[in-house]
């Protein structure tokens, strides 16, 4: 591991990546190169010249669909666990209104798998996978969202979405409806529809959105068929850790593009490892093949910056870079919080 940092603002951030040009020199160093490629056959007809050679060795790794399912199948599995610990719990006898109400909304809320950490009322947190709180002072959001229309794609559980309400925003929050319709690559998804696999997605966002007495607007639909026709322009869209999970990142950027009048926000995970922070590459990005947790793709920082604008977006700003860590694990990958306009 070797650590690098990025100067953004006034502010150094740091991180600990995987040391790649040096594991690379210590294996040719090492004698562990490659022989070289024979030279090609040259064939000349007229003035054309055709160069063939015998194709160099490969990899590819042919992913077992039964992996995949595995950002199905956790999820239906923590929620069967966390129903049958919440029902083993007692009820505490009391004849006061709202703890009555503070008990029957912790015993909802701890029979939900959570991806945010959301404040609810008595006190009461979702246990989010993430916790974004720590994040928003940075975060980029104008501080007044008064009479402004916003759009938060992907909306989960709905931490963002309740976030620009609470600034005053008339928010629209849109989302897949069950886990069946998350980009999975073909082998994957059919599996889960032979075997009846599909989560709700939007159950623990109604259970927030109820007890905060939101106005929130959730709609059901994917990135892909966002249409101004349909729901308009809006003064902001926001959308986080969605390219990362999507087969066609660029398709969904310009949808977006279409529906967004004022700002787009962007927060999406990059690839720490090309690149950064010595040289901020454009036009590398890492495949992942959307068999693992349905990512498909980690961007060097540059290529995510492209990739906005090759939409169809400009002015695009980086505002910072962050590593927000899931509950229970030591590290997480790095993200960037884009600012973009049409």
């Amino acid at each position: 591991m070797v650590e690098r940092s990025v100067q953004f603002r006034g502010f150094r951030l740091s991180a600990e990546v995987p040391d790649r040009v040096g594991q690379l020199m210590r294996r040719v160093i090492g004698g562990a190169r490659r022989p070289p490629l024979a030279q090609p056959q040259v064939i000349v007809r007229g003035d054309s010249r055709l160069l063939v050679r015998d194709p160099p060795p490969t990899t590819f790794v042919r992913h077992d669909p039964e992996i995949g399912l595995g950002f199905i199948t956790d999820r239906i599995a923590h929620r069967a666990r966390a129903a049958a610990q919440a029902a083993g719990r007692p009820k505490t006898p009391t004849s006061a209104t709202d703890t009555d109400e503070a008990g029957a909304l912790a015993r909802q809320v701890a029979a939900q798998p959570w991806y945010h950490t959301i404040e609810l009322p008595y006190g009461i947190e979702t246990s989010g996978y993430y916790d974004h709180r720590p994040l928003v002072p940075i975060y980029g959001i104008p501080a007044d969202l008064t009479g402004k229309r916003v759009l938060d794609v992907a909306t989960a559980d709905g931490f963002w979405a309740f976030e620009f309400e609470r600034r005053g925003g008339e928010v629209t929050a849109l989302d897949i409806e069950t886990t069946a319709d998350v980009d999975l690559p073909p082998r994957v998804q059919q599996l889960a529809t032979q075997r009846g696999y599909a989560d709700l997605l939007g159950d623990g966002f109604e259970l927030a959105h109820r007890s905060l007495g939101s106005k929130v607007k959730r709609v059901v639909g994917t990135v892909y068929d966002l249409d101004p026709d349909r729901l308009g322009r809006f003064d902001l869209v926001h959308t986080g850790d969605l390219l990362l999970h999507l087969r066609d990142p660029i398709r969904a950027l310009q949808q977006l593009r279409t529906v967004t009048e004022g700002e787009f926000l962007l927060s999406d995970v990059f690839d720490s490892t090309i690149g950064w922070p010595q040289r901020i590459e454009s036009g590398v990005s890492h495949y992942l093949g959307g068999s693992i947790m349905a990512g498909w793709w980690t961007p060097a920082l540059g290529t995510l910056v492209q990739m906005v604008i090759d939409a169809g977006f400009s002015d695009v700003e980086v505002l910072t870079v962050y590593s927000l860590i899931p509950r229970g694990m030591r590290d997480g990958p790095w993200r960037a919080v884009l600012r973009a306009r049409p």
